[in-house]
């Protein structure tokens, strides 16, 4: 048996928006747009310089609906690319790319083989001594186990299984076509090549059960380095699984406990050197940083003026990497170090009493006041609160985020600085 190399990749989601940047003016919106596209590109390039023998891809290439027929075209003109270097693509459709009429209509080049979306089939690459089973989705929910109706491994053949599926579950990522690792094993392939799972995981190695992870992360939720494997095969054993980073926009969260800080100034310091290292690591890529600043300080009196200290940030941001560091958003969570009082406690509570209300009254009997005073509030409660400022189980956060509000008011009476 020859020995070989392949990629495994899966969740290109090619032309799928990336998210939570272009609100902001300074948000690198070209770069975002064009990421998908750009990281499946490096993907080609990889293949093509590595001479890898084939390229498998576990599914969901691109999303349900496309904009235009451009995606498809951008798509089929890469696989030609891999076609010309001699590489061949071997293709499941997942729950986000399931047999449409899209997907019925466009031709890719002779050397792209897609798997059968009507029960689990096998192709044999003679060449190779390799034999791949596969299935695509037939409709997006496929709830049903697939594997089981997987064919028998070829007889001394490297055998290779492609299949798109939550495995064992994985939330939050949906449980379609739920399967155990023991299922998987009891097939008896050398290599299982997954997809829907967003994040990089070996499995297994005996045998390799491998998720590459998502090409490009779209979201905060999708931090870190995101690309392919790219697995060695020698006397028809798998020798290496080699993670490739292929993302062009990398998205990361930078924590930072600041209850030994004295006031806003120290704080974008600190953040700005740990943001400064984050970029680093990251390589010339686009860096995507979500800011969070935690825990009872000094430096509490920032969230009476949140919309200051994020311009703040992102001014010294821009003297990083270039100008390639975003900043996606900026959480304060930060609280006061000071002991609330009896008196406090009376305040606070008649203060509860009005959101309640406010909580409560029919948006046509709420104050005019309110559309404002809810744009200020989102910017101070913490990103894990869901819904409106006035929802009950907000309130919490809103009465913090007010009393910080009036005490830097106050202290600012005073002469103080928040």
């Amino acid at each position: 048996m020859p020995d070989f190399s392949f990629i495994h990749a899966a969740d290109l989601h090619i032309d799928s928006p990336l998210q939570g940047l272009e609100r902001y003016p300074e948000a690198p919106v070209a770069e975002m747009r064009g990421a998908t596209r750009r990281a499946f590109e490096n993907l080609v390039r990889l293949a093509i310089s590595e001479k890898v023998a084939f390229v498998v891809l576990a599914g969901d290439l691109f999303d349900d609906a496309w904009r235009d027929w451009n995606t498809g075209v951008f798509f089929g003109a890469q696989l030609a690319r891999l076609h010309e270097a001699g590489v061949a693509a071997f293709i499941v459709h997942g729950n986000h790319d399931s047999v449409s009429e899209v997907v019925r209509t466009l031709r890719w080049p002779a050397s792209a083989f897609v798997f059968s979306h009507e029960k689990p089939e096998t192709k044999l690459v003679e060449r190779l001594d390799v034999a791949l089973h596969g299935m695509s989705f037939p409709v997006r929910d496929v709830r049903q186990n697939l594997a089981l109706g997987y064919p028998s491994p070829v007889p001394g053949a490297f055998n290779l299984g492609v299949l798109h599926t939550a495995l064992q579950g994985n939330p939050p990522h949906e449980s379609y076509a739920p399967c155990s690792v023991g299922d998987l094993t009891a097939k008896g392939y050398d290599y299982w090549a997954l997809g829907h799972v967003h994040q990089r995981a070996i499995v297994s190695q005996a045998p390799w059960i491998v998720f590459p992870g998502n090409l490009q992360g779209r979201s905060v939720r999708e931090t870190g380095a995101k690309g392919c494997a790219l697995v060695t095969v020698k006397n028809g054993v798998v020798t290496g699984v080699r993670e490739e980073a292929l993302d062009v926009v990398r998205w990361a969260v930078v924590e930072l406990e600041a209850s030994a800080l004295p006031d806003g100034h120290a704080v974008t310091d600190a953040l700005v050197q740990r943001i400064r290292l984050a970029s680093e690591n990251a390589g010339r890529r686009v860096l995507a940083v979500r800011a969070v600043v935690t825990g009872r300080s000094a430096a509490a009196g920032m969230r009476a003026d949140p919309e200051k200290w994020r311009a703040q940030l992102v001014a010294s941001l821009a003297a990083i990497g270039g100008g390639t560091v975003w900043l996606e958003k900026y959480v304060l969570e930060l609280e006061s170090p000071r002991v609330f009082t009896a008196e406090d406690a009376r305040g606070l509570g008649a203060l509860e009493v009005v959101l309640a209300s406010l909580a409560a009254a029919p948006p046509a009997q709420r104050p005019e006041f309110e559309e404002e005073l809810e744009r200020k509030l989102a910017a101070v409660l913490p990103a894990s609160d869901p819904g409106s400022p006035f929802a009950p189980e907000n309130l919490q956060s809103v009465r913090g985020a007010a009393f910080e509000l009036v005490l830097a008011r106050l202290k600012q009476g005073n002469g103080g600085a928040p």
